[in-house]
């Protein structure tokens, strides 16, 4: 094989495995309450969808989702922290 040929099919293994979900069971699991938002993100990325709530001058929070196909993690922060995460299809 040809170093030009081996480097494209290094290439695209390289970019096949490096964009693999991040929505799995065991980095569901490693979602523990407490951990921070980063804590979370630097888990499983940026969510794919993002909804905020709260009451005013008592408590914030917000409702992250992040999906692949019928697979789902849900996270509820209240001030930033993890408060409940649920999993569906995993």
């Amino acid at each position: 094989m040809k170093p030009l040929a081996r480097f494209l099919v290094l290439l695209t293994l390289m970019f096949v495995f490096a964009c693999g979900t991040k929505v799995t069971r065991e980095n569901f699991d490693k979602i523990k309450t407490g951990m921070t938002v980063d804590e979370v993100h630097a888990i499983l990325g940026s969510p794919d969808d993002t909804k905020s709530a709260g009451v005013q001058g008592i408590a914030s929070g917000k409702v992250e989702v992040w999906k692949d196909g019928d697979k789902s993690i849900t996270v509820t922060f209240m001030n930033d922290k993890v408060a409940t995460s649920i999993q569906s299809n995993l």
